[in-house]
């Protein structure tokens, strides 16, 4: 097949888009459309390469097969090694135990599922995942895995001309189940084949159906592609993605494919060489921007440039002396053994490292970790007590979910809240000396009468519902006073609102507007019962606090970080603002945290005598609610 350069230009654009995207670049909100022009790519390659070879009758299952292998295994497998080594010297134990059986996943190439069950691609905690971006390698490899044996099935079946119609079928198909489930279950829509497969399929319908265009034509046809790929770069967003939106990034790819142009901006030597050494790049640029993330440095352009600049020499090592030595043809039987074996070894040696480190004393306590490490290990490995683990709800919920009780004695106090109040809730116990506690959170969840979610999670919302109309009886608990924890000014940190109240909002403004008259209302309801107590937003730092002080510990051995108080009041000020007016209309009593882990009104604790107070970037981890006691003995005793 004749190496087209427009193609190989095209990759250039795909990487450069995502990178830029991913490293927070400005005005590059829709980089990680990158990945759809990579899918259309590679269905037009994968296409033409089983319809050329199956016109000659010379195409072989194995041989496609292997060629993908070449191509992708050993960079990938090197990816993982690297991280099997240096993850045992510089990850937590919980992130590397998580991390081996990720890369288990990866290079079997299903974590795109894994990811579809736990991880949303664009939230924070993406951001500290080492291999997120393998989701659509996992993606590719599925559909080149099924894509050659459903057209041999079809041309078997049906002959070449209404293969090539049932393939556009699936492709239409595809494309309308995306659209749907994109609002209904994004993870879905985002991480999966059946609803990325259309993507690949619309490249290799540009072969299937070929268009005889003037040549005259075909300049501006390239133009207009081009201009629609930089204009979703540049203006898109990931809100509701892919959904309906993603086809224009398609529709450019196809139009450059299409035109079959080598312009300047395509055919360059700059582009052609990113274009080779793209796939690389990917493997390599995202760790290197979520060592920045965790260390705090993807905000300081100076960091983010070197970032970039290391992605790219990476990508470059890994081309030259990884991908081009494995292109070598051999033996099939030798080669298919050798890509097994290689596989077989990341298996092996992830699983073997995880456990490991789970289940030897000896892992962690030796000379290559100092105190500081094992100690911020055991606090971040003990992050939840067990009475959190039980009865934090993630996501189902049913009104038999079990009533957590802690303490003896009558019942004296009720804590009600999101993850933060599992964090917070041992605190809370340990200081009730005159009796029991009951403990009700749900995870990421607003106690707020009237939630309704964008994205469906009916378990928040009932949850919500049947604990809020408990506490607004007056026979039940009778007396017991309320404390309410939520981590509320995470709903106001990103433009995308999560959910509304009466009405999808406008605007932010719109947004402002019902969630304080919902929360007044939630609070002065319950306030007419019985003692309604507040804690005001934790302070909450940039980053992982752990996953900072370990890697910091490369280059020094004591570690002080410390988060701007200032910052904190300005992304609390509409929360505590909301909450000082319920306390003016209901009598509710704010708890401030501020004076206990703020000390000096300058600056807020993150760390204290080398030891992390939180367990990654916003909960407090049990070393640090031990700053909070006082403040609740106030209440309590």
């Amino acid at each position: 097949m004749r190496f087209r350069k427009d193609i190989n230009g095209l990759r250039a654009f795909a990487v450069l888009a995502v990178v830029l995207y991913h490293f927070r670049i400005t005005g590059f909100s829709g980089g990680f459309s990158g990945v759809d022009i990579f899918f259309v790519i590679s269905g037009y390659l994968m296409t033409s390469i089983i319809f050329t070879r199956l016109a000659k009758e010379q195409f072989s299952l194995i041989d496609f097969y292997l060629h993908r292998a070449r191509r992708i295994i050993p960079a990938l497998a090197v990816l993982c090694v690297f991280f099997i080594i240096m993850g045992y010297f510089y990850l937590l134990t919980p992130d590397y135990r998580e991390l081996m059986q990720l890369v288990r996943k990866v290079i079997l190439f299903i974590s795109n599922l894994a990811f579809y069950k736990e991880t949303d691609y664009f939230g924070t905690i993406a951001q500290e995942n080492w291999l997120l971006h393998t989701w659509s390698l996992s993606v590719e490899w599925q559909f080149y895995l099924l894509y050659p044996i459903i057209i041999l099935v079809l041309i078997k079946l049906f002959r070449l001309p209404l293969t090539k119609k049932i393939l556009a079928f699936i492709a239409v198909s595809s494309f309308i189940t995306s659209v749907v489930y994109t609002p209904i279950n994004p993870a879905a829509a985002f991480y999966l084949l059946p609803t990325r497969a259309w993507e690949m399929l619309a490249g290799g319908l540009v072969f299937l159906y070929p268009l005889n265009i003037n040549e005259k034509y075909k300049k501006t046809l390239n133009w207009i592609g081009l201009s629609i790929i930089v204009g979703s770069i540049i203006f898109l967003t990931n809100k509701h993605w892919p959904g309906s939106l993603a086809i224009i990034p398609i529709i450019g790819s196809v139009l450059v494919l299409y035109s079959m142009q080598d312009n300047m901006i395509l055919n360059n030597p700059l582009a052609q060489g990113i274009g080779k050494i793209s796939y690389s790049v990917y493997l390599w640029h995202w760790p290197v921007a979520v060592l920045l993330y965790i260390t705090g440095y993807l905000t300081n352009a100076i960091f983010v440039m070197i970032g970039i600049l290391v992605s790219f020499l990476l990508g470059l090592v890994s081309y030259y002396f990884i991908e081009i030595r494995f292109k070598l043809k051999a033996n099939k039987l030798f080669e298919v053994i050798k890509y097994l074996l290689i596989i077989l070894f990341v298996l092996i040696s992830a699983a073997s490292m995880g456990s490991f480190v789970k289940h030897s004393k000896l892992a962690r306590n030796n000379f290559l970790f100092s105190d500081t490490f094992r100690s911020i290990d055991d606090i971040v490995a003990h992050k939840n007590t067990e009475i959190t683990k039980q009865c934090l709800l993630d996501k189902h919920y049913t009104s038999s979910f079990p009533e957590c009780r802690k303490g003896n004695g009558p019942i004296k106090l009720i804590v009600l809240g999101d993850s933060h109040a599992g964090a917070l809730f041992p605190a809370i116990y340990e200081t009730n000396t005159k009796g029991s506690a009951l403990y009700w959170a749900s995870m990421a969840c607003p106690i707020i009468k009237g939630v309704h979610f964008y994205q469906p999670r009916a378990s928040c919302e009932n949850f919500i519902k049947d604990k809020v109309s408990l506490l607004e009886n007056k026979d039940n608990y009778q007396n017991t006073p309320v404390i309410f924890i939520n981590y509320l000014t995470s709903y106001f940190k990103d433009k995308d609102q999560l959910f509304y109240i009466t009405h999808p909002a406008n605007d932010l403004d719109d947004f402002k507007k019902q969630y304080r008259e919902a929360y007044i209302k939630t609070m002065c309801d319950i306030a007419k019962i019985r003692p309604v107590y507040v804690l005001k937003p934790i302070p909450t730092p940039e980053y992982n606090v752990p996953k900072k002080m370990t890697i910091s510990l490369i280059t020094s051995k004591n570690i002080s970080l410390k988060s701007s108080i200032k910052k904190y009041q300005e992304e609390s000020l509409f929360v505590i603002e909301v909450m000082e007016q319920a306390k003016r209309d209901c009598g509710i009593q704010l708890l401030d945290p501020v004076p206990y882990l703020c000390p000096n009104g300058k600056e807020c604790l993150l760390t204290n005598d080398n030891k992390p107070l939180y367990f990654d970037d916003n909960h407090l981890s049990h070393y640090g609610i031990k700053f909070l006691e006082p403040l609740f003995k106030q209440i309590l005793n």
